[in-house]
């Protein structure tokens, strides 16, 4: 969206370098090197944001945002200054300026402000751009979005509607992968439809069966009453199998059994009892893998892969992130909602996050419980987690670098950048031809395009 900028600043070489960085964003651009001169210009144009220069000559462009947050209580003001003083921050903040940002202003610093103005346009209850999608799924949850490659994600669950295909949900942990499954049971529109949760990977082995097929009073040591499973739960709505590459094989064969047969028997039961549900499962192993090393059954895998649906780790939806951040700030709030400077939102754009959208919500969250200040600087960020992976690291030519900056990450990080950059690198040398791709990495297709949805390099 267009907004109208306008620069107040004495420095009349940094006037004349604005319209590299402002323009290239296809914003309208209003420059003053003097305060009447801006203050004009705010009489006779609709001003959607304003930069002003800490010292304007012998004119305090601090003294001078308290006038114009008087007379335009509305207006966005940011201030600018070529060095950082605390002290001249916390008065900037406290004179109305909803940020401080040192010069040059180059498009990093441009874009992480731009971020800062939209939220503070959100909490003010502006409008939002319909591009952005806040889908409430009860009890706190929501699946926040802005971003092409989740819009297609929603587009495709929208597709979902009415039929009952079972649906595997593939992904990074902390993608989203539950709420993905909870939207899809929300959108049938029928509130009587069950929707049951089990996560595999949580339960021990032993306890799996009881779990999700119910047992018998009596059937093992200590079972004094009968106990209702998960399948018999389920009927007539969805069952979530979360962690589904986790099942050992006999539980495997079981399950493939109900879904084929559409009923079970209870442990320590001989009664037939009818069931009618959709599975949708979720994993973040690799089943196709998992299936050529024996480890998963391959006629349970097409059982439950209808319809499968990839969901992007949070590095390759950046423009989703502000978004989450706003929602994270709200949600955790203990007080007035704090806000994120822009040279924070920076570091938050350009971090990896390995842990995806679990991972920003936890930082978030202690953010909102640690820092003192109502507004979140870069120095508050924690260093365990912005001193890490880059999403610049994983680019091509960083590729034979062990660590970035010599930080120590997980091996699945490591291999994950590495296997990413090197499927960049291919396509680059084929010059996007997929084919020649597949030929050259000795790969399928099919499994190609797998990888490429995977790393989120398939538009």
């Amino acid at each position: 969206m267009t907004e109208r900028l306008l620069f107040i600043d004495d420095d009349l070489n940094f006037l004349n370098s604005l319209s590299n960085v402002v323009e290239l964003h296809h914003h309208t651009l209003f420059k003053a090197p003097h305060l009447n001169e801006g203050l004009d210009i705010l009489k006779h144009h609709p001003i959607d944001l304003l930069f002003i220069d800490v010292g304007l000559g012998a004119e305090s462009g601090i003294l001078a945002v308290k006038a114009m947050k008087k007379q335009y209580p509305q207006l966005n003001i940011v201030m600018l200054s070529a060095c950082r003083d605390p002290k001249i921050v916390v008065d900037a903040m406290r004179a109305g300026a909803l940020d401080y940002i040192t010069k040059p202003l180059d498009s990093a610093k441009f874009c992480g402000v731009m971020q800062l103005v939209g939220q503070q346009t959100r909490t003010q209850g502006r409008k939002e751009s319909s591009s952005e999608k806040s889908l409430a799924l009860g009890k706190g949850r929501a699946i926040i979005f802005r971003s092409r490659k989740f819009q297609a994600i929603i587009q495709q669950a929208d597709q979902l509607k009415g039929h009952h295909a079972n649906v595997l949900i593939t992904g990074e942990t902390g993608t989203g992968k539950e709420l993905l499954a909870r939207y899809l049971h929300q959108i049938e529109g029928k509130s009587d439809r069950p929707f049951i949760a089990v996560n595999c990977a949580a339960i021990p082995d032993h306890l799996m069966e009881t779990e999700l097929f119910g047992a018998e009073r009596g059937a093992y040591t200590g079972s004094h009453a009968r106990r209702i499973g998960k399948f018999e739960l389920a009927d007539g709505g969805d069952i979530f199998l979360d962690e589904i590459g986790s099942l050992k094989s006999n539980l495997q064969a079981k399950i493939l059994r109900v879904l084929q047969e559409k009923e079970f028997s209870r442990i320590g039961g001989s009664a037939t009892i009818p069931t009618n549900f959709r599975v949708i499962a979720a994993t973040n192993d690799k089943l196709e893998q998992m299936v050529s090393r024996n480890q998963f059954r391959l006629d349970l895998y097409h059982r439950l892969r209808v319809i499968e649906i990839h969901m992007p780790a949070l590095r390759v939806r950046i423009d989703d992130i502000p978004l989450l951040v706003d929602h994270f700030l709200k949600k955790h709030a203990l007080g007035p909602v704090k806000r994120m400077s822009s040279a924070a939102m920076e570091k938050l754009l350009a971090y990896y996050w390995p842990g995806n959208v679990r991972e920003l919500e936890n930082v978030i969250q202690s953010l909102v419980i640690l820092c003192p200040e109502e507004m979140i600087d870069a120095d508050h960020l924690p260093t365990w987690s912005m001193n890490g992976v880059t999403v610049a690291d994983a680019q091509p030519q960083k590729m034979n670098q062990p660590s970035p900056n010599g930080a120590v990450e997980p091996l699945k990080n490591y291999l994950y950048r590495a296997e990413s950059s090197y499927l960049q690198h291919v396509l680059m040398t084929t010059k996007g031809d997929k084919s020649k791709a597949a030929k050259v990495l000795d790969v399928g297709r099919t499994t190609l395009y797998s990888k490429l949805r995977e790393y989120g390099l398939l538009e």
